[in-house]
């Protein structure tokens, strides 16, 4: 974790910034993520380390959507985890969309160029992965969750009530990971 450009050593000092900027006092951050004034005064004065888990409570109690994406990115807590995009790249929508959109344009100019890159492989053939345009479609997920970003700040849309619909239109269509019982009864 040393190489990364975020410390986690100040993690508490973002903590406690994102709250004030937020404009909330530490027992109304208290009352909303279940901890008493005391311990969010520890927490921020580097007292107690926060697990991930409680990072990423506080900072989604505050709208601090960026922060979670840091959490995860500090953390380690998935693969693809990568430094937070600034926000103040999606305090409007318009421009979040406009930047989305060349994102896409690059993306799909770059799935060519990995079809034609795939059309070449040959066995015992070696080729180096077009690591390039891989990017440009990984740039699509900051890009999205920015838009996303936006679309809670300039019209307050719930982020979680979106995401729960997507969930249930994915499992009902077979796009999402069958829940366990149902992968239990298809290895029967």
């Amino acid at each position: 974790m040393s190489n990364k450009p975020y410390s986690l050593h100040n993690i508490n000092l973002e903590m406690r910034d994102v709250r004030i900027q937020t404009g909330f006092s530490q027992v109304a951050l208290g009352k909303a993520i279940n901890r008493t004034q005391k311990q969010i005064s520890e927490i921020e004065n580097g007292l107690i380390e926060p697990s991930p888990e409680l990072a990423i409570k506080w900072f989604t109690a505050l709208g601090a959507f960026e922060h979670v994406d840091l959490v995860h990115y500090i953390y380690n807590l998935h693969p693809l985890a990568a430094a937070p995009v600034d926000p103040r790249l999606n305090e409007d929508l318009g421009r979040a969309i406009l930047n989305l959109k060349q994102q896409i344009k690059h993306a799909l100019d770059s799935i060519e160029n990995i079809e034609d890159w795939m059309a070449e492989l040959r066995p015992g053939k070696i080729t180096e992965v077009p690591m390039k345009d891989f990017k440009e479609i990984y740039d699509l997920g900051p890009g999205m969750r920015t838009t996303l970003y936006a679309l809670n700040r300039e019209f307050g849309i719930d982020l979680k009530s979106l995401s729960d619909k997507w969930t249930r239109k994915s499992l009902s269509t077979s796009v999402a990971m069958p829940r366990y019982e149902e992968r239990k009864l298809v290895n029967i």
